[in-house]
């Protein structure tokens, strides 16, 4: 028995079923037509059935399924279906919860285009503007309208339609007289320079589109129409009806999973472009990202917009993950690799082995040192690792016992008061290559003795290597 149902083949439909499959939830997704089916994909526990459901259809589904919930996805114009999905919920006592086409993807703003472009609430609206001129048509609506348009006298020879590439739609496109040339085939959505071919390979004077929002492609068929120089009808989205977003479905999703997930995330150097390729997975896949400031900022490019909370001490992460259970996958983000003076030791320590509540996943970033090294064309093996980021480190004592020292650099501690300290000691003479910024646009290296660059004031995201002379003798 699936645990989840979600009605529609749209791409919301789509992304809700794989995010439910992949936390095990067993989901069943119903969609009209084989074209669906095909495109919704494969996952364990997702099972897609094919075909159009009534209401009664509906109630035996659900009564045979027996849901904890129902997601209705489907198209945002198609008002019946919605009427009986929820009409078949209310009967079987599942509940059921709308999901909306984001506000933005819908609503047409007349900043949005400069073009002709004509508004309606009916397909018959659409219908008798075109009758203006006998200029031909691109029909971007799908094909359920297509007898509201093809009724018409004056449009049959002139409708080239754009339909999904499904034997029953093309079956239908025959039935109701449509000559091979005037049906185009093709899953959208299309761009800009798509929608702008098709409109000049048939020589159309109009295009006829749903507004649909972005996720049907709805400004590129706008601004290509606007580019070709010809008006376009649109037919408006019913008045939107109460709902949740994709968003606030993934959370109400993710209430009917087991465990929770916590991706802790090393970043390596910079700004993220050195994340592993399946930590970038992982932020992908997660509902919130947790960091320091600066973290948090380095990722926006990855995760768009979920959310981004400013929470990275240990204690912090775990209170503000225990008062928020409805996100289901979380990522914490650190700098550099998660097993070196990392604060994902800490968060691991007090969320404990044996944590029942969450499936923790720890992705190593690449290593300062390992990437330092890299940059001075020099192995690490021998280099005695160490880090001076919001600790105390005996340097001189390490001098001493270490040929080579590796040292993470922050806070307060600058490249120029390092080396300061080193002079003071007697330890002048040591030999220092630093990377300044790692991983970001602007990153350095600097060489030099202690002596050399003492006083440096700039440099506060560093990490060294420090050569000098050990085995108990003075180094400088």
């Amino acid at each position: 028995m699936a645990k989840l149902i979600i009605f529609g083949g749209t791409s919301e439909g789509r992304e809700l079923a794989e995010y439910a499959a992949s936390m095990g939830i067993p989901t069943l997704l119903s969609v009209v037509s084989d074209y669906g089916k095909k495109t919704a994909g494969e996952a364990e526990g997702l099972w897609v059935r094919c075909g159009v459901l009534e209401e009664e259809g509906m109630l035996d589904l659900l009564k045979k399924e027996m849901p904890s919930m129902v997601l209705d996805a489907t198209h945002p114009h198609a008002v019946l279906a919605g009427r009986q999905i929820q009409a078949a919920c209310r009967r079987a006592g599942v509940r059921c919860l709308r999901v909306l086409r984001d506000p933005e993807a819908g609503g047409v703003g007349a900043d949005r285009t400069e073009g002709e472009v004509f508004f309606v609430h009916t397909p018959e609206e659409a219908r008798d503007i075109l009758a203006a001129d006998d200029r031909p048509v691109l029909l971007a609506t799908g094909s359920k309208e297509l007898p509201v348009f093809l009724e018409a006298p004056h449009l049959r020879e002139r409708i080239y339609a754009r339909v999904l590439p499904d034997s029953r739609v093309l079956a239908e496109c025959e039935r109701q007289g449509l000559k091979g040339r005037q049906v185009i085939a093709m899953q959208g959505p299309f761009s800009e320079e798509m929608n702008c071919a098709m409109i000049r390979s048939v020589g159309a004077g109009w295009l006829v589109t749903k507004e649909s929002g972005s996720r049907g492609g709805f400004w590129e068929k706008l601004s290509a129409a606007e580019k070709c120089g010809i008006p376009t009808v649109v037919i408006r989205r019913p008045e939107q009806e109460a709902g949740i977003s994709v968003g606030q479905a993934r959370m109400e999703v993710s209430r009917l999973g087991g465990k929770r997930e916590l991706a802790l995330i090393g970043m390596g150097m910079g700004s993220g472009n050195q994340l592993t390729v399946e930590a970038l997975e992982s932020l992908r896949q997660c509902d919130v990202v947790l960091g320091a400031p600066r973290m948090l900022a380095d990722v926006e490019k990855w995760v768009g917009e979920k959310p981004r909370v400013a929470v990275y001490l240990a204690e912090e992460v775990e209170r503000w993950l225990e008062g928020h259970p409805g996100y289901h996958r979380a990522a914490v983000v650190y700098s550099g690799d998660t097993g070196f003076y990392s604060g994902c030791t800490s968060l691991l320590n007090r969320l404990g082995p044996g944590r029942e509540d969450f499936r923790i996943r720890v992705f190593a970033g690449i290593s300062t040192l390992s990437c330092l090294c890299s940059r001075l064309g020099c192995p690490w093996e021998g280099i005695h690792p160490a880090s001076m980021h919001g600790r105390e480190c005996d340097v001189e004592s390490l001098l001493r016992n270490y040929p080579k020292v590796f040292l993470l650099l922050g806070g307060e501690e600058s490249l120029g008061k390092l080396c300061g300290r080193l002079v003071r000691a007697g330890m002048g003479k040591v030999k220092v290559s630093a990377g300044i910024r790692l991983g970001y646009a602007d990153e350095r290296i600097v060489r030099g003795s202690a002596e050399e660059l003492c006083g440096r004031e700039e440099d506060l995201l560093a990490a060294v290597i420090l050569e000098g002379q050990a085995g108990g003798e003075a180094v400088g």
